[in-house]
């Protein structure tokens, strides 16, 4: 089993990366939205959206 060199790894990462965000866009979007002017507030009246998030970005 060949290990992928540092820039291959990298390059797998952002492109993982790019294509989660583009699959969580709408979770995204609605996290977002909640934050938008709060500060200390977004811990719990965003919980749930950022925990949506997360789910999302780990599949």
């Amino acid at each position: 089993m060949n290990a992928l060199s540092r820039r291959e790894e990298e390059t797998l990462l952002k492109q993982t990366k790019a294509n989660a965000l583009k699959e969580c866009d709408a979770i995204v979007k609605e996290f977002a939205l909640c934050a938008e002017g709060r500060t200390l507030s977004v811990a719990w009246e965003c919980r749930q959206k950022y925990k949506a998030v997360q789910d999302c970005m780990l599949q």
